[in-house]
């Protein structure tokens, strides 16, 4: 089969060896972090991948993509990439997935709902189905397979988001070798080691990534992977655990005296404080933290970083990057 004619926003993706991606999402309407991060830190980016569509039972794809996005990352030289999700504003919904992978017929539809929506300009497509289950695992593989056939027909690159986990009994549903033999390049979520559901913990701690990133290069070729790196941290309580964004962590130890702790094993900082008679415990991911996990890209020649999310992280994020990377 003939190489694919790549659009000229893929094919500058293409040549280029390091990637750095950043994703883009919406908290709430009007929210303008993301764009603004593209605007101030663009010399940095090479590509975004933008939340923008999320899968239906039916195969639909609700949401639209942000059109100022895509003018202004092509001024940039920014490729933008369309993503497409599960989550549906509380969590990665299962369902969809299980409708959609058990017919042929509704995955067909959603390919085809997917050609009609990509914009001009964009360089491809990026999957974020999170949750696939045991059973669908080879229906996944084939979704994945008959995509690709699709996008690189027309030009457009395939890439996807995957858990990562460090045995074959984690996550199951992700078949590690196909995807990685099909998929153009792929980000391995090396973040919510602790997650917002679950105990306090270290958001992506140095030896999880470790093992997360040693058992996916057994199955994946290293020039596809981009490592994740996390912009956020967790305040845990006995309340409903909040999202603190790497930019917004100062603020907060002001506000509340706290002094910020360092985790030897995991290579993260983390620090305590009390609201009344509620105890908070806060992890998160610093520009230090950041710059040390930036190692990666060179230390096992991967194409490059993942950044979850633009507007999260700072000016220094950025120093770090430009250090370590470019």
């Amino acid at each position: 089969m003939a190489p694919p004619v790549w659009v000229p926003s893929a094919q500058r993706l293409i040549e280029r060896r390091l990637w750095v991606l950043g994703y883009t999402a919406e908290d709430y309407p009007e929210d303008r972090r993301s764009l603004e991060s593209i605007r101030r830190y663009h010399t940095h980016l090479d590509t975004i991948a933008h939340f923008a569509y999320r899968l239906g039972e039916d195969a639909s794809l609700q949401g639209e993509f942000n059109s100022t996005l895509i003018q202004e990352c092509s001024s940039y030289g920014v490729s933008p990439l369309v993503l497409i999700h599960n989550f549906n504003g509380q969590i990665f919904d299962p369902q969809p997935l299980r409708s959609v992978l058990s017919s042929s017929t509704l995955q067909e539809r959603c390919m085809q709902n997917l050609l009609n929506l990509l914009p001009n300009g964009v360089a491809g497509v990026h999957i974020d189905f999170e949750g696939i289950e045991a059973a669908y695992r080879v229906a996944y593989n084939t979704f994945l397979e008959s995509l690709r056939e699709t996008l690189h027909a027309r030009g457009f690159l395939l890439t996807i988001s995957i858990p990562a986990k460090r045995s074959e009994w984690e996550a199951p549903g992700y078949d590690f070798a196909t995807i990685g033999r099909t998929c153009d390049v792929l980000t391995l979520m090396t973040y919510d080691e602790h997650y917002s559901g679950g105990e306090a913990g270290s958001i992506a701690s140095l030896p999880w990534m470790t093992q997360a990133l040693d058992y996916a290069i057994q199955f994946i070729p290293h020039d596809k992977i981009l490592i994740g790196i996390p912009a956020y941290g967790y305040d845990w309580s006995n309340g409903p655990t909040k999202m603190i964004p790497m930019n917004d962590i100062p603020t907060l130890v002001q506000q509340t005296n706290a002094r910020i702790l360092w985790d030897d094993p995991a290579v993260e900082p983390y620090f305590y404080y009390w609201q009344g008679r509620t105890r908070h415990t806060v992890w998160f991911e610093s520009e230090l933290a950041a710059k040390i996990r930036l190692s990666f890209v060179k230390n096992y020649r991967l194409r490059g970083i993942a950044i979850w999310r633009l507007g999260y992280e700072s000016r220094r994020f950025w120093q770090a990057v430009s250090s370590k990377l470019k």
